[in-house]
């Protein structure tokens, strides 16, 4: 389980404490959630000191889910080569040079955020992972989560596995907390 960015600045005083400096809030979300979805901006302007930092923050177990951008990056490999011992998978929109996938594709899977030809879709609500050919992977609307279809979801996928990423937006905190509670009630990892 896991959120779409973590600097999220309507969780300072809710979820992050107000006294928590901004350069431990990683830490703090690395371990209350297991995964990490991340804008192509998010993790190509940081250097690779800080990319490096934020493996460093994390523990094992921990996945990263980054999105490729549109364009060309000259330093994709080296970038995606800093976050490999965190990579859960490499996303890929429609715009995602082949190239570029192409490269991602040595160092964890690749999966498409939007149909792309020939790569496994991430789904957009539960049942979508249930779906054979689908990535295990699903990036869900907050507010929209259904337990019901989450317990079905995760009693389906135990054994494989998935991930649940919630983009940002009013609700998702409570929303990933409800999630939570019902993977740990169920035992799913």
């Amino acid at each position: 389980l896991g959120a779409w960015g973590w600097r999220h600045e309507t969780w300072r005083g809710g979820f992050y404490p107000d006294d928590l400096p901004v350069e431990w809030q990683l830490t703090f979300y690395a371990n209350e959630f297991d995964a990490l979805g991340l804008d192509a901006a998010t993790w190509l302007e940081p250097s690779m000191e800080e990319l490096a930092g934020w493996v460093a923050d994390t523990r094992e177990g921990f996945r990263i889910y980054p999105e490729l951008p549109a364009r060309p990056v000259p330093d994709l490999e080296a970038r995606l080569n800093v976050l490999a011992p965190r990579l859960g998978a490499t996303l890929a929109g429609p715009g995602a040079p082949p190239d570029s996938i192409e490269r991602a594709r040595r160092f964890a899977p690749v999966w498409a955020r939007e149909a792309v030809e020939g790569l496994p879709r991430v789904g957009h609500d539960l049942a979508d992972v249930l779906e054979p050919g689908r990535a295990p992977l699903a990036v869900l609307e907050p507010g929209r989560v259904d337990l019901r279809a989450a317990r079905r979801a995760m009693e389906a996928l135990g054994p494989r596995g998935a991930t649940f990423i919630m983009r940002d937006g009013a609700g998702a905190l409570d929303s990933l907390h409800a999630l939570r509670s019902l993977r740990d009630l169920m035992g799913w990892q």
